[in-house]
Parts: C-alpha cells; structure tokens; sequence
C-alpha cells in the first residue's frame, strides 16, 4: 500500500469600486469570499463561513401633504401645509430619521484564508481510493469596513409602502404596524394621536394630542370617523424610498481569527467515462458554532460536529 500528502494554502484579496445594489463596500457581492461545501471546509454547508453584517433600514419621504384617504391619489384635508412636515422623513441621517428594521446577513469577506491538507491511500489501484484531511480556513474584512448606503427610486407611497412590511410600533397592542407615512409618524411621535383607522388626528387646523382625544370622549362618536365631533382622520401622504445601510464596520466573526476547520476522511472512487471522484465524506468539525442569540438578533448557523457528505468532484 502506499500513502502520500498533498496540500494546498491559498490568499486572495479583491477589492472593486462601483456603485451598484449587488455591492458591498465597493466590492461585488459575488466577488466576495464565501467558504463552506466539500470544495473548501468540507464540514461546512456551502457560503456558511462568511461575516455577518448588519442592515438598518431606513425610510426617506418628500412632497409630502395631509389627506382624508389613505390610498390612492390623495385628497386634499384643507389644513395649513407645514402640518405635514412631521411625515417628512430624512433616512438614516438628518434631524428626522425613521427606521424600519435591522437584519443581519452574511455578506462575505474581501479576504480570504485557506488550507486543504490530504494524506491519500490507494485501495484498489488508481479506481477506489481513501484521504485523511485537515481544512481551515477564513473568511473576513481587511479594507471593507466601512459603512455603505444605498437607495429605491422615489415611488408614490401607495401603493409602494403597502410592499415594505410592517414596524415594530410599542403603542400598539400589536407591538407592530403597517409601514404608512402616517404609522412612521405615529411610532415616531406617540404624543400625536391615533384613529382606530391607524391615521392621525386634527382639530382646529392643527394635529391633536392624545391627552386631548382622550380627554373629549365623551361616549358620542361620528360612526363615520369613530372619533368625537369636530375631530378628523387624516393621513400625511407623499412619495417615499427606502434606504439600505450596510454596516460592515458592525460585522460579527469578521476576523482573521474567526477560522474554522473540518477534519476527516473520503472514500473515493473515480468514474472513468467522467475522470472524477465519487466522495463519501466524513468531517468532524471542531469549532463548529451552535444557533444563538447575539444583540437579540438570531443567529443560524446550521453548523454541526460531525457530519456525512457525498460529493462529485475534487477539492482542488
């Protein structure tokens, strides 16, 4: 019988500038280093070592005015236009921001690190054969670590926000609300008050309280409006995008240090017609990472200590 070692160490580094939805601090996303499957960490599941980013997403609104409908084209309330600056939304910067949500994502790294080390043992000549292997590898930033924002096309608010989801919202007993430029102003503001119709309020051309609802029910409602007499349901109405800010400078297991590694053994058994391998595969994966919560986010990475894989091909 006879044995040998083989091996492989690579590093690579890319790094672009664009302006484009697909990139990631200049870099294309799929330009950028994803490791995992039986060709790189073979006890890994395909892109599963990679950092994770945060997305914050933002809101921006412009032209924005109160109606008496909330989809549609808007119809005027007849109330002194600056009242409606409130819905006027700057992003994630500016004196008015209005956030949606935060998600995390992997998003590569601009780095790489990795090593595949094989001790190979012929069994039955040069068709059924067998390796013992060590993996490691990383995937991080080195020169991507700053923050990227990107934006949607203004769009009319409906029916473009009706597509946008809901926000998290504590006045509501929901805990939730539809995104509307209307819910953004009444989770922003919760001293402005709110209808049953999830719209704001107006008395005597101004936008009133919630005190001040609550202080004029008296038990007689319009059954139109559901409010007391002489208030109105009115909705801040206008165009709207959404804002995207990548923070890469937030990214968890970004590191060099964030490696991982698979160790185990193939039995392979090379197709002549096709001149590749059949692999069955077994890995144990030492710093395998289990599902958990960080910053209350969740967190899967579907990693496991010991795993089986079949696979076609050769992993270099």
């Amino acid at each position: 019988m006879q044995g040998g070692t083989v091996g492989s160490f690579a590093t690579s580094e890319k790094v672009k500038t664009a302006n484009s939805l697909a990139f990631v601090a200049g870099v294309p996303i799929y330009e950028r280093f994803f490791l995992g499957d039986e060709f790189s960490i073979r006890g890994y599941p395909p892109r599963g070592i990679s950092p994770f980013t945060p997305l914050d997403f933002y809101l921006t609104s412009q032209g924005v005015s109160l109606a008496i409908n909330p989809t549609g084209t808007p119809i005027s309330a007849g109330l002194p236009a600056e009242l409606a600056l409130v819905g006027l939304f700057t992003g994630a910067g500016g004196n008015n921001p209005a956030k949606l949500s935060r998600v995390y994502t992997r998003t590569g790294g601009d780095t790489q690190l990795l090593g595949n080390f094989e001790y190979r043992i012929p069994l039955i000549g040069s068709t059924v054969g067998a390796a013992l292997f060590v993996d490691v590898g990383s995937s991080f930033n080195i020169r991507s670590k700053g923050d990227q924002s990107y934006s949607s096309k203004f769009l009319p608010d409906d029916p473009f926000l009706a597509t946008v989801g809901s926000v998290p919202c504590p006045r509501f007993l929901s805990g939730s609300a539809p995104v509307s430029l209307s819910t953004l102003v009444l989770c922003n503001n919760p001293q402005f008050a709110s209808s049953p119709f999830l719209s704001l309020v107006a008395r005597d051309n101004r936008l009133v309280t919630q005190a001040e609802l609550d202080a004029a029910q008296t038990g007689e409602i319009s059954p139109i409006t559901l409010l007391p007499p002489g208030f109105q349901s009115v909705y801040i109405r206008g165009e709207a995008q959404t804002n995207t800010v990548a923070r890469l400078s937030e990214s968890k297991f970004a590191k060099l240090g964030d490696f991982q590694t698979s160790l185990g053994a193939e039995v392979r058994v090379q197709v002549p017609v096709l001149n590749v391998p059949f692999r069955l595969i077994y890995a144990y994966n030492p710093r395998a990472r289990h599902d958990q919560f960080i910053d209350g986010f969740p967190f899967i990475f579907n990693e496991k200590k010991s795993t089986f894989r079949f696979s076609v091909g050769r992993t270099f």
